[in-house]
């Protein structure tokens, strides 16, 4: 069995690993269910800090989930416009992720979502791996949104090729959204919004420091990135203009209530909200909603508070579908927004709440990158 500790992930899973397994994985889940892929409910248990509280009253309740998913080759060749991989095609996948929500954690100078995947061998059932998630989780997801955003942005009638990136939240997940998205379209400009700007602007000078990182030649933002502005939430007026100036915005906060009005961003902005995940977190609001072609990664994401204006008889009928089925050619995004007869869509927005079959391509594809340059710690259990 291969340990992999949070240094060797971050070795061995780049930002350019994590979009091309997160493609694999994501396509793997169809409306139709012929992908392969196979996530059975989760287990979450919830966790209540003493005496009852679990925080701030605009933060969610603590939770740790165990998460199994498991990948089984379809019969036929429903991957076809998926970059192909012998090993994460050809062969069946299992494994667990074990993932825990902790908001008193930054306090303790700890992650506030600690995770670890467990991979198991299908043929013997032997566990293979034990990968430590942090870092994987914040990739998975920031490559979701790359591959969303890559998808909404391709034909875009303004014919940009430049673009202003507004992200909320200045953790893990926000600095792997800023180079997850600086992967797959030449940003320029970045604007990073938080309830403390202290941490905003840390987060900026080590995005600064580390600018020339991760750019490699499949990138497509490949000079440098100085253009960068840190904002607090509080500061309405710098937030409202960051936003008429968004090409792309990302939300990756554990806010209950929307970050901004959902008339601020500006017409054919394209919006990625990662980090609600309950039926009552919502980072937009449904004036944003209204206004977007909705695509989402797994069915599950229509029940959190962000979509809830979705459902119902009086629902706005801007629904698209499953970011697999455009991965894999079946759906198109940016239709309606790009129709000029249609006044009621300019935007569109891809609600993510993550699904263990990432964690298990991305897990996948880290220990097979480990054992290709003898990375990890082995151990005879």
């Amino acid at each position: 069995m291969l340990i992999l500790s949070e240094a060797d992930v971050r070795r061995c899973f780049p930002v350019s690993a994590a979009i091309a397994a997160n493609r694999k994985a994501l396509a793997s889940l169809r409306k139709n269910g012929d992908g392969g892929a196979r996530v059975p409910t989760r287990i979450g248990l919830p966790y209540h800090a003493s005496g009852g509280s679990t925080g701030s009253s605009s933060s969610a309740a603590d939770w740790t989930l165990f998460k199994p998913a498991g990948y089984y080759p379809p019969r036929e060749n429903t991957m076809q416009n998926v970059e192909s991989s012998e090993s994460q095609e050809g062969e069946v996948l299992m494994g667990m992720k074990l993932v825990s929500i902790r908001s008193n954690n930054p306090k303790l100078n700890k992650p506030m979502v600690p995770a670890t995947v467990m991979l198991v061998n299908a043929e013997t059932g032997i566990v293979s791996a034990i990968v430590a998630a942090t870092y994987l989780t914040a990739a998975r997801t920031a490559a979701g949104s790359a591959i969303a955003t890559e998808a909404a942005v391709a034909n875009h009638p303004s014919g940009k090729d430049k673009f202003t990136l507004v992200v909320f939240g200045a953790g893990l997940q926000a600095e792997m959204h800023i180079k997850a998205i600086k992967h797959v379209v030449n940003v320029d400009k970045i604007v990073i919004v938080n309830r403390t700007l202290e941490r905003a602007e840390n987060l900026k000078n080590e995005l600064l420091e580390h600018s020339s990182d991760d750019i490699d030649a499949s990138a497509k933002t490949l000079s440098t990135v100085t253009d960068i502005t840190a904002l607090s939430l509080s500061d309405d007026d710098g937030v409202r203009k960051a936003l008429k100036d968004a090409d792309i915005i990302a939300t990756t906060t554990n806010t209950c209530h929307p970050l901004f009005p959902g008339e601020w961003p500006k017409q054919g902005c394209h919006i990625n909200g990662v980090g609600s995940y309950t039926p009552l977190m919502s980072e937009v609001d449904d004036k944003l909603v209204k206004r977007c072609e909705v695509i989402i990664d797994t069915k599950e994401a229509l029940d959190v508070g962000d979509l809830t204006c979705m459902k119902g008889d009086d629902a706005p009928q801007n629904f698209v579908g499953l970011i697999g089925d455009i991965i894999s050619g079946d759906l198109v995004v940016g239709k309606r927004r790009d129709n000029p007869n249609d006044s009621e869509i300019d935007c569109t927005f891809y609600k993510s709440v993550g699904t263990a079959i990432q964690d298990v391509f991305s897990a996948q594809a880290a220990y097979e990158n480990a054992i290709q340059n003898r990375v990890g710690l082995s151990v005879d259990m």
